[in-house]
């Protein structure tokens, strides 16, 4: 299990198209071999042409993700494309000089499963019960989950898959509540599907008794798409509700599934690990700090 999870670990840092994947492509991004190329440099034609975003990057791999995520139409990438630059030009704070390694604080608030397939992708746990607003602000929540993205979204694999958000209330009350603005709601929302190149399979909500799910749907009314909020599901402490969407094959013991769950200190001091310069490049380009 261990070697296994080593050899998971290590696989974090591809950044290679698998031939095999090109069928699952085909039926979750809409993208054909054969059109690809031309959808790219559509893609860059737009940006140029408009002059309505400033990118870190218009290489192929890099607007390749953007397509991925709106079915490989290139007008409706650039629009997401757009959304994205306009979050980080208006967020600097979020992402800017921010030292990825030392997010390993917020310890186990975020978690993922390494067990990534077409039906769910890759599963991010975000255990809100877990995070001590006295110690860290709203604002460092967001940053760890931008930055789970943003390394995440690098794996040509998870660009075609996508991924799938639980959110756990455990432990969840009203002081964490107060911390929770408008203004970083309305961020949450930007990068777990609205204004990043994420394909997102849903969000679901576990452990969250009817008072905070009222909490939750008073924020529906900041949410930018109807879309976005279409694809959010709340479960109350039901897991029969959850398994309903999620296989147990998926999840952690924690909710009735047979997965060990990663904690991103844990997943951040691998990367940290087996990261190499093409990595570091990416992250310098992204505006991060790296050492």
């Amino acid at each position: 299990m261990l070697r296994f999870q080593e050899i998971a670990f290590q696989a974090e840092m591809d950044r290679h198209d698998d031939p095999d994947s090109e069928e699952t492509a085909l039926d979750l991004c809409n993208e054909d071999p054969a059109t690809r190329s031309r959808h790219i440099e559509e893609l860059r034609n737009m940006i140029f042409e408009r002059g309505e975003c400033n990118p870190p990057r218009t290489d192929d791999a890099f607007l390749l993700r953007f397509l991925r995520a709106r079915r490989s139409v290139p007008a409706r990438a650039h629009r997401l494309l757009v959304r994205y630059c306009n979050f980080r030009e208006q967020n600097p704070h979020l992402w800017r000089d921010v030292d990825w390694f030392g997010l390993r604080r917020l310890g186990d608030v975020f978690e993922g499963v390494l067990y990534d397939r077409p039906d769910v992708g890759r599963l991010i746990i975000c255990r809100l019960g877990q995070w001590d607003p006295d110690l860290y602000p709203v604002d460092e929540l967001i940053r760890g989950c931008l930055l789970l993205l943003e390394i995440g979204i690098m794996q040509p694999k998870l660009q075609v898959l996508g991924g799938t958000a639980l959110i756990d209330c455990q432990g969840l009350t009203m002081r964490h509540i107060r911390h929770i603005t408008p203004s970083s709601a309305l961020h949450a929302m930007n990068v777990m599907g609205y204004g990043f190149p994420l394909h997102q399979r849903g969000i679901h909500v576990i452990n969250c008794s009817r008072i905070f799910e009222t909490v939750f749907h008073f924020f529906k009314r900041l949410a930018p798409s109807e879309d976005l909020w279409k694809r959010v599901f709340f479960h109350g402490y039901d897991l029969s509700s959850l398994h309903r969407y999620i296989s147990p094959d998926c999840l952690p013991k924690r909710y009735g599934g047979y997965r060990n769950e990663v904690t991103l200190e844990l997943w951040l001091t691998k990367i940290k690990q087996y990261k190499n310069k093409s990595f570091d490049s990416d992250m310098r380009t992204l505006g991060y700090y790296v050492d």
